[in-house]
C-alpha cells in the first residue's frame, strides 16, 4: 500500500499568507487607515490582519503578525504625540498583549466551532464571536498593563495637576483608563467582527475549506 504523504503545516501557502498579513500590518501602520489619532490614544486597525492570520493560518501565524504589530506600535510611539505614547515604549504594553491575543482568538474559535458544528454557518459565527471577544481581550490586556505598570505615575500626574485625559481627571485613574479602553475598544471590536470574518470566509472558499 502506498504511504500517504502529508504536507507540512508550514508550507509555501502558510509562509506566503503570513508574509502577506505582515505586509498588511505594516501598510496599515504607515497609513491613516492603520492608526487613527485620538485626543489621548491611537485607535488601531492593525489587529485585523492579526485576527485574519490566526483564524485562517493558525495561532503561529497570528503570533508572528501580532509581534509585528507590537514592534510597530513601540516604534511609532517613540515619537510621542499622545498622553499614553510613553507607556507604549514599554514592550510589556506594546508587544506582549499583541503576541498573546492571537492565542485567545484561536482557542475561542475552536470552542465556538464545536458549539456551532451543527449550523451551516458555524465557522462564520465562530469567526465573528472570536474576532469580537479577542479584540476586547486585546484592549483589556493593553489598558490593564498600563494601569498595572503606570497607574501610580498617572495618579501622581493627576495630583500634581499635569495634563491627563478628562476621563481620568473626572473618574480617577482606574475608571478613567477603563473608560478610555471602552471608547477606543468598542469601535475596534465592531470593525474587527465585521471585516475579519468576511475576509476569512472568502479565503476559506478560495481553498475549498468548509
Amino acid at each position: 500500500m502506498e504511504k500517504k504523504v502529508t504536507a507540512s503545516k508550514f508550507d509555501i501557502r502558510w509562509m506566503t499568507g503570513t508574509a502577506m498579513m505582515i505586509a498588511v500590518v505594516l501598510v496599515l501602520g504607515n497609513t491613516p487607515l492603520g492608526l487613527i489619532a485620538m485626543p489621548f490614544l491611537r485607535a488601531t486597525t492593525l489587529h485585523i490582519p492579526v485576527i485574519i492570520a490566526t483564524l485562517f493560518l493558525g495561532w503561529e501565524s497570528g503570533m508572528i503578525c501580532g509581534l509585528t504589530f507590537g514592534i510597530h506600535s513601540l516604534i511609532s510611539n517613540l515619537q510621542g504625540g499622545t498622553f499614553f505614547a510613553p507607556f507604549f515604549v514599554n514592550p510589556l504594553v506594546s508587544i506582549l498583549p499583541r503576541v498573546l491575543f492571537p492565542l485567545i482568538i484561536y482557542g475561542l474559535s475552536k470552542v465556538f466551532e464545536r458549539l456551532f458544528s451543527s449550523f451551516r454557518q458555524g465557522r462564520f459565527l465562530s469567526c465573528i464571536l472570536s474576532s469580537a471577544i479577542g479584540t476586547a481581550a486585546h484592549t483589556t490586556m493593553v489598558m490593564g498593563m498600563i494601569f498595572i505598570l503606570y497607574g501610580g505615575r498617572i495618579q501622581t500626574m493627576l495630583t500634581d495637576g499635569l495634563g491627563v485625559p478628562d476621563s481620568i481627571a473626572q473618574h480617577g485613574v482606574g475608571t478613567g483608563i477603563a473608560v478610555l479602553g471602552v471608547t477606543n475598544g468598542v469601535p475596534e471590536m465592531l470593525v474587527a467582527m465585521v471585516i475579519a470574518p468576511i475576509i476569512v470566509a472568502a479565503l476559506d472558499k478560495s481553498i475549498g475549506r468548509k
